[in-house]
């Protein structure tokens, strides 16, 4: 009998360090091949690879996934899709999820395609889209074409009205986009305050002369964004469709989830690192640079917030990555001014810095937060957001030992400040790999062709993909 040939070797070997998941870690190495994790194993064990890179005293993460950024596109953002994407792989990132904005009169299938170009001649990282729904029931016609080509994710605007941009999409549309996506496999995700009223209580506020965080406080309480998740929730409960509430900012929010969830309703929570270590209090001292929507709020709410990272009430962390420079952010009054800042490159490290290091949370959950169950509930993983034998090889190597200091002029955004300006976090992300390869080491970008694809998703299975013994089928499954 003729004797088996070897294995061919590893292209790459991670070799000694600290292999973090969402449910433990272990003392491992880590090896890929052909673009795939191949080999998880003891050191002493390990198979000859090509190269191997000492990563002792190192913690080996799943690359982050981001499921929620914006680029230019139609829109003032200074960063265009491959702007983002290497701002995001700085920052651990290796999954990218940008939201595709069409012109007027273009389709919502032509939008993903000249998105989906764009991106694929440019990103350092790979990239999947969400779709925007506008007031146009042509365009929500759309959805079951867009979930055909692998974009089964569809963003509703409740907000934004007064600014004319055609985004405050009324409940009737909102409702037929759930419809349509429930029946044929997406989830659609909701930016939730009530319009309509915040129009009014900001008019209000600027006949009183409010201004700066005064206004925010006025104009967007937490009453409208909790009345609009709650009104989101019922609406996708009637249209069987999953929900996936971005930028979850509140305790009344907060609390509209918690009671859905205790009837069975299908709904993800997300929130963002500037609602978890930001306070209103920054608007006063930076003016229209901290000015987001939903807006800061005070420490009670970031402790809620954080509490409910610990009990399981927040599903995911996303950046929201708005990107423009300070002099857009000041070169009209502050009550003119854009909403929004940069944030990609600072998400995994400030949720390791302000949530494991401080221990406000575990190093698991932060795994859980930002690799894996964003993965999970836009039918990416697991090929994406986990390092399981079959896997996608993005990985992320973080020394927990190290500290590194924000700075806007450091960062890779086009974006010209950060409101974390300053600050001294714990761990660096000292490398960066997708499928296998080397893309950020020490803080540089390695030189070479952009390699970044788009990942068509499978259906969403919303929250249902978090809980135990939950099986996917489909392109992003193993075997």
């Amino acid at each position: 009998m003729a004797a088996k040939p070897a294995p061919r070797p590893l292209d790459r070997l991670l070799a000694g360090g600290t292999l973090v998941s969402g449910h433990g870690r272990q003392e491992a190495s880590i090896g890929f091949r052909d673009g795939r994790v191949a080999w998880i194993g003891r050191p002493e064990e390990a198979p000859p690879a090509a190269e191997a890179l000492d990563v002792s005293g190192r913690l080996v993460l799943p690359g982050a996934v981001d499921p929620h950024a914006h680029f230019r596109a139609f829109s003032s953002h200074i960063d265009a899709l491959a702007d983002t994407a290497r701002s995001a792989a700085h920052g651990g990132v290796t999954t990218l999820c940008g939201y595709a904005t069409g012109e007027e009169g273009e389709s919502m299938a032509a939008t993903l395609d000249r998105v989906r170009e764009e991106g694929e001649g440019g990103c350092p990282i790979d990239f999947t889209l969400h779709a925007w729904i506008f007031e146009d029931f042509d365009y929500i016609r759309g959805i079951p074409e867009a979930v055909a080509r692998g974009v089964t994710s569809f963003k509703v605007m409740m907000g934004y009205r007064k600014r004319g941009w055609g985004r405050c999409v009324p409940d009737d549309y909102t409702y037929a986009a759930m419809e349509t996506a429930g029946r044929c496999g997406g989830i659609v995700l909701v930016h939730a305050e009530n319009g309509l009223v915040v129009d009014y209580l900001e008019n209000r506020a600027i006949a009183d002369g409010a201004d700066g965080a005064e206004f925010l406080r006025r104009g967007r309480p937490p009453q409208v964004e909790a009345e609009a998740v709650a009104r989101s929730i019922h609406l996708a409960d009637l249209a069987g469709c999953p929900l996936y509430i971005v930028h979850l900012t509140c305790r009344e929010a907060l609390a509209e989830t918690r009671r859905a969830r205790a009837e069975g309703k299908d709904v993800v929570v997300e929130t963002c690192p500037q609602y978890l270590t930001l306070t209103e209090g920054i608007v006063d001292r930076l003016g229209s640079l901290a000015k987001v929507a939903p807006p800061l709020r005070t420490a009670e709410h970031l402790e809620v917030l954080w509490e409910g990272i610990r009990d399981g009430s927040i599903d995911t962390v996303g950046s929201d990555h708005a990107s423009y420079t300070a002099a857009q952010k000041s070169e009209k009054s502050f009550i003119e001014s854009p909403y929004g800042m940069p944030g990609t490159e600072l998400l995994l490290p400030l949720l390791y810095s302000e949530g494991a290091a401080k221990g406000r949370t575990s190093l698991e959950r932060v795994v859980q937060l930002v690799c894996e169950n964003p993965a999970r509930v836009l039918g990416l993983y697991p090929r994406k957001g986990a390092l399981l034998v079959g896997s996608d090889a993005d990985a992320v190597v973080l020394d927990p030992k190290a500290r590194t200091a924000v700075r806007a002029a450091g960062q890779h955004t086009k974006s010209d400040y950060t409101p974390f300006e300053g600050w001294e976090l714990s761990g660096r992300i000292e490398m960066c790999l997708v499928r296998g390869e080397v893309v950020i080491r020490d803080g540089r970008e390695v030189r070479r062709p952009p390699c970044g694809k788009f990942i068509p998703r499978e259906r969403a299975a919303g929250r249902a993909a978090l809980q135990p013994g939950f099986a996917r089928k489909g392109k992003n499954r193993l075997g």
